[in-house]
């Protein structure tokens, strides 16, 4: 049996274009050549159990950074998805190879993949600081406005 990338974005509850970037980055097996992303239903099996593992959910999570969602919550956010979102079309299969133990690499490299990690790690940091910030002032901006319409109600004397 196999799967379009429809029938599994709703069996898993995704988007079908993260379904569809899981099949571009290699995380999920798929065969193209009917001109439509078709999935065995023992590579589905596979990847839905790799998808439990902290790798598999590490992944999962890189991939969909670049969704709509991300982009329309804020400025900064998005911004920091698409450079994580980026770095993991670069890398993210390699990291995944290493935290499923699959490819083993070296202590240098190991220390590059921390590194970038806790730069990315900085980077959302930032990015949450700034919409808290975003969020004082439109918590303000409320508080104000329903401070004028109490006024408003008020009888005039």
């Amino acid at each position: 049996m196999e799967f379009t990338t429809y029938e599994i974005a709703y069996r898993l509850n995704v988007s079908e274009e993260t379904v569809r970037r899981w099949i571009r980055t290699g995380l999920l097996p798929a065969d193209d050549s009917s001109g439509k992303y078709l999935v065995k239903e023992e590579d589905l099996h596979r990847f839905i159990q790799h998808r439990g593992t902290p790798a598999g959910k590490a992944m999962s999570w890189l991939a969909t950074m670049g969704s709509a969602g991300v982009r329309a919550a804020a400025p900064g956010v998005a911004y920091a998805a698409s450079s994580l979102a980026t770095n993991a079309v670069l890398s993210g299969l390699k990291m995944y190879k290493v935290l499923t133990g699959i490819e083993k690499i070296g202590a240098d490299e190991l220390s590059v993949m921390i590194e970038e990690i806790d730069k990315s790690i900085a980077s959302l940091h930032e990015s949450l600081a700034a919409v808290e910030q975003q969020k004082q002032k439109l918590e303000d901006g409320i508080k104000e406005l329903e401070d004028i319409r109490e006024k408003l109600r008020q009888p005039i004397v």
